[in-house]
């Protein structure tokens, strides 16, 4: 679940933040989600998530509240109340998880970063050289990494205000993660103000930046 968590924050991390070869198949879409992220200083959605592990046709299913702001930070809270959070600001990932009582960080390196959709967010530019660029419908896009990496195609599909109402990604192992979205709305981002959830009483979070 921690795996399919972080990958759902870094497909909803892929902004453009500005042109970039606009003649590209699937760029104008692509485009227009991040002009739309970058109308507000944050956005809140419900979700749900689907885990369909390779090989199997259905998976669990999970729902909760995420928050995103351009360029780099995103916070999901799984369950009512939350029992997993995942957290992006930056490079860094944090993941929690109150039932196992746990915290794990994990800081992006140079070439995860290049090869992860999120970077389409800080070289617009270079998106085009990391990236194919499909379209997906008549509102939607598809991001093929040119290199092998964290992911290996990611879907996306925007709804009304040019916001995702779902983001498909699947992995290199054929494993798939299918995410929709509702009521889109403007936020002030965290209550407590940090993109990073706190760990859980007691507990330092086990970085593997160490």
């Amino acid at each position: 679940m921690r795996s399919s968590i972080a990958g759902l924050a870094l497909a909803v991390g892929c902004l453009l933040g500005g042109s970039a070869a606009a003649q590209d198949p699937g760029m104008a879409a692509l485009e227009s989600l991040g002009r739309a992220l970058r109308g507000a200083g944050a956005w809140q959605a419900q979700y749900r998530q689907e885990y369909i592990a390779a090989g199997m046709s259905a998976g669990d299913e999970v729902a909760g509240v995420v928050m995103v702001a351009w360029p780099d930070r995103a916070l999901f809270r799984t369950g009512d109340p939350a029992t997993q959070m995942m957290g992006l600001n930056g490079r860094v990932v944090r993941l929690v998880d109150l039932e196992a009582s746990s915290c794990d960080d994990h800081v992006l390196d140079a070439d995860e970063w290049a090869r992860v959709p999120l970077a389409a967010v800080l070289d617009p530019s270079g998106a085009v050289d990391r990236f194919t660029v499909m379209d997906h419908g008549e509102r939607g896009f598809v991001l093929v990494p040119r290199e092998p990496g964290g992911v290996d195609r990611l879907e996306v599909v925007l709804g009304d205000g040019d916001l995702p109402v779902e983001i498909v990604v699947v992995d290199p192992q054929g494993s798939t993660n299918r995410l929709r979205f509702t009521s889109w709305r403007k936020s002030d981002g965290p209550a407590e103000g940090s993109w990073l959830p706190d760990p859980p009483p007691g507990l330092d979070c086990i970085s593997d930046s160490r």
